[in-house]
């Protein structure tokens, strides 16, 4: 009994002369999503939600933000909410604040300090203060970036700089989104300056007809680092930046026009001479091009359907005036517009047979010697107006000449005219590069040569020597002397009954540039014949046309590409095909003749 009661005197004592519990906090701001407002004037309003985290056992009733900007305004309109009403966009739980931006520091002279930064005071406006919990800081100030240097021009674009408040603890993305005026240009990220290194950000752009804006994201920010954010915008978003100076010189100023250093008389000089020069370049390419179109028996019309007499100098007028509306008048979409002009008037068309000559008449096919029939072509001759000849290549540099010595002597005044002048010459491009041999109908009995030279070689070095005959045949028309068409024709030594012969020819597609060659393979036979039926799975893939004679079918085939290696092969499988195998083995069947055709046909029939 006595026990109990001394036990129960201690608990009295202890509960009766206890001291007051010492109250404790531990308040972190986890997050600070920033956006800064920059107005035309140079003014900045600055929104921060500020996410915080409150622990401890008492109420929280004031924050301080540290390193806020040295000017800054608080606004009205500031608030906390609950992050969980944040995240819903609900104010119903909203508490207002009270901002207020601390005093300067004095020095020991006297003067006020702290012009590079302060602290700002956030106090809660109630008496209950905030509990323990996650909360969000909505509020707003204004700042003059401006009149602190931190929106100036640099080169061609103007920098704008945001000094980010100081955290205590390390962040994981810091984000700030700048808004500016909108501007042609548009805004973007540049290098960031900060108290600390190594770590990156990512940036993305968002432009309407209201801002241009870019959002910056600091992957990681250290404990007790200021970021300076740092972006490269459009100098019109601003109003009142001055001209950038040239390494602290004067501002500089635009250069002159043209006309205002040019001689009048120059002037004019100049516009006649490029006029009468370029009208006779028009006028000897349009020659020119007749009359090669009727050496080929074709025609090649100009792009513009109009007379000779008025396209002309209507060429050479519109090239003049594009060049006097960007140089004179700096008007270069205007002058743009009429080198066009001089462009589609100045160039031809693609060439065309000409219907009323009549080219494929009657004839006889001939065999001829390889090394008569297959001679390289000569090269193209008398076109001085094509750049595809050699004397077309000096002409074509001494006609862009004016235009590199135009270039020149204008770069160091008016730059941006000099590279006009550069596009201009294209001109001269659309004299040289149209109209040219290339893009005539070819000569059929000397332009296929090269490529019949190298399926040759690419047939001999698959064959035997003596497994195919390749044999050059020469069409020549009746009453003329020279050919109009060259063919290669392709015999195995030993073929089925009723196979005629294979034979290749060449026709071309011409276009702008210049015209391709597509090969096709004739396999001639006799109707009904056992190479007929050899060849009869054919019938799906090939075009079968009546031969020359009554009996006889024509299998037409086309390689996918037109090239020496795929028409080779598809040659090496028809001779496979057409040979007599069983009359080889019965012939000669120790001959190294029928050891190698037998050897080389699964490999052409795999092929």
């Amino acid at each position: 009994m006595l026990g109990r009661l001394v036990w129960l005197l201690v608990a009295f004592a202890c509960f009766a002369f206890a001291r007051p519990a010492w109250a404790w906090s531990d308040n972190r701001i986890t997050g600070d999503d920033v956006r800064v407002v920059v107005e035309a004037s140079g003014t900045a309003t600055v929104e921060h939600r500020l996410a915080v985290r409150l622990n401890g056992n008492e109420r929280q009733r004031s924050v301080v933000l540290e390193g806020v900007d040295p000017d800054a305004l608080p606004l009205s309109n500031a608030y906390v909410i609950p992050a969980a009403d944040a995240l819903g966009n609900s104010l119903a739980s909203a508490v207002p604040l009270k901002l207020a931006l601390a005093q300067a520091p004095v020095n020991p002279d006297g003067t006020e300090g702290g012009a590079e930064q302060r602290d700002l005071q956030i106090d809660v406006d109630d008496t209950k203060g905030l509990a323990r919990g996650a909360y969000v800081f909505v509020f707003r100030y204004r700042t003059d970036l401006k009149a602190r240097g931190l929106v100036r021009r640099e080169g061609a674009l103007m920098l704008v700089e945001w000094h980010g408040p100081r955290i205590g603890v390390g962040l994981d993305n810091a984000r700030v989104v700048f808004s500016l005026p909108p501007a042609p240009t548009p805004p973007r990220a540049a290098e960031l300056h900060n108290e600390t290194e190594g770590s990156a950000f990512l940036s993305d752009v968002r432009r309407t007809t209201e801002a241009d804006e870019i959002e910056l994201v600091r992957t990681y920010a250290p404990e007790g680092a200021r970021i300076v954010w740092v972006i490269r915008a459009d100098p019109r978003a601003i109003e009142g930046l001055p001209l950038p100076s040239d390494e602290g010189g004067p501002l500089q100023t635009p250069p002159p026009p043209v006309r205002a250093w040019l001689p009048r008389p120059l002037v004019r000089g100049l516009g006649a001479a490029l006029f009468l020069l370029f009208a006779v370049l028009v006028g000897l390419k349009g020659r020119q091009v007749r009359r090669l179109a009727a050496a080929a028996r074709s025609t090649m019309p100009p792009v513009v359907p109009v007379p000779e007499w008025l396209r002309v100098p209507m060429a050479a007028v519109a090239l003049v005036a594009g060049l006097g509306l960007q140089l004179l008048f700096e008007r270069p979409v205007l002058g743009a517009l009429a080198i066009v002009a001089s462009v589609i008037l100045s160039a031809h068309g693609i060439g065309r047979l000409d219907s009323t000559v009549s080219l494929r008449g009657p004839g006889r096919w001939l065999t001829v010697c390889e090394r008569d029939a297959l001679v390289p072509p000569a090269r193209p001759r008398g076109a001085a107006l094509d750049v595809a000849t050699r004397a077309g290549k000096a002409v074509f540099l001494l006609a862009l000449s004016p235009f590199a010595l135009a270039v020149v002597l204008l770069w160091s005044r008016a730059p941006h005219q000099a590279l006009l002048v550069a596009l201009d010459a294209v001109v001269v491009l659309a004299v040289f590069t149209t109209g040219r041999m290339r893009t005539l109908p070819p000569d059929l009995a000397v332009e296929p040569t090269p490529f019949f030279r190298r399926l040759m070689k690419a047939l001999r070095k698959r064959q035997a020597p003596d497994a195919l005959r390749l044999v050059p045949r020469v069409r020549i028309p009746t009453g003329e002397v020279d050919a109009d068409e060259l063919r290669l024709l392709v015999v195995p030594r030993l073929p089925l009954r009723g196979f005629t012969s294979i034979e290749v020819a060449m026709t071309y597609a011409v276009g702008w540039g210049a015209r391709v060659a597509m090969p096709e393979i004739l396999v001639r036979v006799v109707s009904g014949s056992v190479c007929d039926q050899a060849l009869a799975s054919l019938s799906r893939h090939a075009r079968i046309t009546p031969g020359r004679k009554a009996d006889e079918r024509v299998f037409t085939l086309a390689p996918r590409l037109p090239t020496v290696a795929m028409t080779a092969e598809i040659l090496l499988a028809l001779a496979s095909r057409v040979t007599d195998v069983a009359a080889i083995r019965s012939a000669m069947p120790a001959s190294p003749l029928t050891r190698e055709a037998l050897r080389q046909r699964p490999k052409a029939k795999a092929a």
